[in-house]
C-alpha cells in the first residue's frame, strides 16, 4: 500500500481499455471461475470461446475518490448506478461489501476492474476498498433520505410513521406521470416500493431484534420522487437485511375494490439500518427453492438480445423483459449474481428440459462477484417497442421461445432481397408475426391486478394507477 500509486478517473478513462488493478501486485481476488461451455451460442455478447481476462496493471495502484448515489447529471442509460469521483470527473460504478456509511465518504479502492464504456466515460467495479479517514468517521445509524431538507426541528405531524422490519424485496423505478394535489399542472415523480415484514411496534426501536419482537407483519413503503429514488442501487443491496424507516406518513388505497395501507415517504423520512451485521441472508450454491419462487444464485454465461435473455448455469435461463427493470452494468458474463424473488418455470422444448428464471416486479439481483473477463457492460434500453410489448404479454416460457425465435430471425440478412416479407417488415415485426401465429391463447397472460397481486404476495405488476393514489395528497 505504501509504494502503490494513485490512479486518477480522467487517467484510466484517457487509456481507453479493460483494466484491473490493485494496492499489491500479489492481490489476487477470489473470484471463482465460471464453469466453461463446450459449444459458444451464437448471439451472445460475448461467448465462452471470445473471453480474456481482464490485463492487469504492471504496478500497485488504487484509486481515492467519494462514492455517492445516482444523480442525473450522470448520463448513464441506466439512470441508477452509484456515482465515484475523484473531484475531477465521475463514473459509474458498483461495489462490493457495500455499507450506507460509504455513501458520502472518502474511500480507497484496494482491488478494482475499469471498463470503458461506449455510452459513458466508463464503469468502475470496486472489489476491495477502505475508509480513508476512520478517526473521523462516525458510526452513524440514522440517514436523512432528502438530507437538503431534513431537519430534526421541523417534523411534520403526518410524518410520525416509522417501519423496522427485515427488508423482502424491492421493485425498480418507475416513472408516473400525476398531479402533486396543489395545482393542476402534471409532474413526472419516479419512486419505488419496497416490502417489509415488520414488527407491529408503533415506535421504531433500534433493539427491536434483540428484544424478540416478530416480524410478521406484511408492510410496504413507497419511496417518492426524485431525491428518494436516488436511494434505490444502495436499498437494493439491503435485501434481506434488517432495517427501519422513519419520518413516513400513511395512506390507504383503494384500487379496484382492493384496499391497501401504503406508508409514503415524506421531507422527513430517515433510514435506519442499524443491524448490517446481522444479515439474514445466506448465499446458497444454485436453487434456494420455496414453491414456485426463491431465489438463485450462479454465474453469467452468456447475454442475448441486449440483456433481455441471460444464460445462467447448465439448462438455466433468466428473463429480464419487462423494461422498467433497471440493471447494473456489472452484470457480465462470467459474474456471480444472486437472484432473490424469482419465478421458476420448468419448460420441456424439443430438444430438452429448461428451467425459465422469470423476473418480475419483485426481483432483485445483486452481483456477488465481480467477472475477472474483459466482457462488456450490460446497457439496458428503455425503448418500448410493439415486439417488447407483446413479449410482456405472454408467460414465460413462451417469452423465452420468442426470443429464440427473434434470434433465429436474426440470420435472416443474406436472404434474396425478392423476398416481400423480409422486405416490408422489420425483423421485430416479423417476429411478432410468426409468434402470434405459433402461441396458443393460453400462453397469453392478462396484466394482474397489482394491489390483489400484493395482498396475495404474487409477484408485483404496474403500479401506475396505485402510485397516483398514493401520491395525492
Amino acid at each position: 500500500m505504501e509504494n502503490a500509486t494513485i490512479l486518477t478517473i480522467a487517467e484510466l478513462v484517457h487509456k481507453g481499455r479493460a483494466v484491473t488493478g490493485s494496492s499489491s501486485l500479489f492481490f489476487s481476488a477470489a473470484t471463482p471461475t465460471p464453469h466453461s461451455s463446450s459449444e459458444s451460442h451464437p448471439g451472445a455478447v460475448d461467448s465462452d470461446f471470445s473471453r480474456k481476462f481482464l490485463a492487469p496493471l504492471n504496478h500497485p495502484a488504487v484509486i481515492v475518490g467519494t462514492l455517492a448515489l445516482p444523480s442525473e447529471t450522470l448520463k448513464c442509460p441506466n439512470r441508477y448506478c452509484f456515482r465515484f469521483s475523484d473531484g475531477d470527473l465521475t463514473i459509474c460504478c458498483d461495489i462490493l461489501r457495500f455499507e450506507i456509511r460509504a455513501i458520502g465518504s472518502t474511500i480507497c479502492v484496494l482491488s478494482w476492474n475499469f471498463l470503458p464504456m461506449k455510452h459513458c466515460c466508463g464503469f468502475l467495479e470496486i472489489i476491495k476498498w477502505k475508509f480513508v479517514d476512520t478517526d473521523n468517521l462516525v458510526s452513524r445509524c440514522s440517514f436523512p433520505l432528502i438530507p437538503s431538507l431534513y431537519s430534526p426541528q421541523n417534523v411534520d405531524r403526518k410524518s410520525r410513521y416509522s417501519v423496522c422490519g427485515v427488508l423482502e424485496s424491492i421493485s425498480p423505478v418507475s416513472v408516473v406521470p400525476c398531479q402533486d394535489g396543489v395545482s393542476s399542472d402534471s409532474v413526472n415523480l419516479p419512486g419505488f416500493l419496497v416490502h417489509v415484514m415488520a414488527c407491529e411496534c408503533k415506535e421504531y426501536n433500534r433493539d427491536a431484534i434483540d428484544c424478540g419482537h416478530a416480524f410478521e407483519k406484511s408492510v410496504f413503503v413507497y419511496l417518492c420522487g426524485s431525491v428518494a429514488a436516488s436511494w434505490h442501487p444502495a436499498i437494493t443491496k439491503l435485501v434481506g437485511s434488517n432495517v427501519a424507516f422513519s419520518g413516513l406518513k400513511r395512506k390507504l388505497v383503494y384500487v379496484r375494490g382492493d384496499s391497501l395501507l401504503v406508508f409514503v415517504t415524506t421531507e422527513n423520512s430517515v433510514l435506519h439500518p442499524p443491524w448490517l451485521s446481522k444479515k439474514q441472508t445466506v448465499l446458497k450454491a444454485g436453487v434456494d427453492r420455496r414453491g414456485n419462487c426463491g431465489s438463485y444464485l450462479g454465474f453469467v454465461r452468456g447475454l442475448y438480445r441486449r440483456g433481455k435473455l441471460v444464460e445462467m448455469d447448465e439448462d438455466v435461463w433468466l428473463l429480464l423483459t419487462d423494461q422498467i427493470h433497471n440493471r447494473s452494468h456489472s452484470i457480465r458474463t462470467g459474474s456471480l449474481i444472486f437472484i432473490r424473488n424469482v419465478h421458476f418455470v420448468n419448460t420441456k422444448f424439443s430438444w430438452g428440459e429448461v428451467l425459465i428464471l422469470g423476473a418480475c416486479f419483485k426481483t432483485s439481483i445483486t452481483v456477488e462477484f465481480f467477472s475477472p473477463f474483459e466482457t462488456s457492460c450490460l446497457v439496458d434500453s428503455c425503448r418500448q417497442t410493439s415486439l417488447s410489448r407483446f413479449i410482456e404479454s405472454l408467460s414465460f416460457p413462451a417469452r423465452f421461445w420468442t426470443l429464440l425465435v427473434r434470434s433465429c430471425f436474426q440470420k435472416f440478412d443474406g436472404m434474396p432481397s425478392d423476398k416481400e416479407i423480409l422486405r416490408s417488415c422489420q425483423k421485430d415485426e416479423l417476429t411478432k408475426i410468426y409468434a402470434e401465429s405459433r402461441i396458443p391463447p393460453s400462453m397469453f397472460q392478462p396484466r394482474v391486478n397489482w394491489v390483489g397481486s400484493l395482498l396475495n404476495s404474487a409477484c408485483m405488476s404496474h403500479a401506475d394507477a396505485i402510485v397516483k393514489l398514493v401520491i395525492a395528497t
